[in-house]
């Protein structure tokens, strides 16, 4: 009797340990998906030689992509290639958008409506995050977007941010910086876990003075 009280003593025990499990994955899958944050950084992008100019560049992350949705993509990118992938994107759910502000900065008014997002995540290491985000659109220009040599973009499908953070003494996340490519190849780092700038035709948009809000 003793035996058989044991046996279904741990029968209730993995019970017990099999709905925490199922438990705490709902709750990181809730995580993964359902923070929104939203970020605003100076973008500066060199327009000549001897000057530049600024905007300021609005986003917002309301879900973060899932692993089961990256390894689809990332699957996609590698046996067909960056065009594939940005026709994939269309299929994603819409991770938050980012824009130009329509308040505009010292910059050359670029096209202010939202861009949506279709692939957020971010990497979040000891004193440092680090956010990238993809959309199949070309943030801040729409249809307009050209090479710096006036050719189309239709090789470069993709725009790509960015973002980098580190925390201060007092575990605050100060400023960060980060860069826009607006029409770029990417590629999978599969010893970072990370979608990467492969290729882009025009210098970056750079971010500055990058705040969380």
């Amino acid at each position: 009797m003793c035996a058989q009280y044991k046996k279904m003593k741990f029968g209730v025990m993995i019970a017990v340990l099999g709905s925490a499990l199922t438990a705490l994955t709902a709750v990181e899958a809730a995580d993964n998906t359902g923070t929104e944050v939203t970020f605003q950084a100076r973008a500066i992008s060199r327009l000549a030689i001897e000057r530049a100019a600024s905007d300021l560049l609005d986003i917002r992350v309301d879900r973060w992509s899932t692993d089961e949705e990256r390894e689809a993509l990332v699957s996609i990118l590698e046996s067909e290639g960056n065009h594939a992938l940005a026709t994939a994107m269309n299929d994603q759910p819409d991770a938050g958008f980012a824009r130009f502000d329509p308040r505009g900065g010292r910059g050359p008014g670029r096209d202010p409506r939202k861009s949506t997002l279709r692939y957020a995540n971010e990497i979040v290491r000891d004193e440092t995050r680090e956010v990238i985000l993809i959309t199949n659109l070309y943030i801040g220009f729409g249809s307009k977007a050209q090479g710096a040599d006036g050719s189309k973009l239709a090789e470069y499908p993709l725009s790509f941010i960015l973002l980098k953070f580190h925390k201060d003494a007092d575990g605050t996340w100060q400023k960060g910086v980060g860069r826009l490519f607006v029409g770029a190849k990417v590629r999978f780092d599969h010893i970072g876990n990370k979608f990467t700038i492969d290729e882009f035709p025009n210098d970056p948009v750079y971010l500055k003075d990058v705040t969380i809000k």
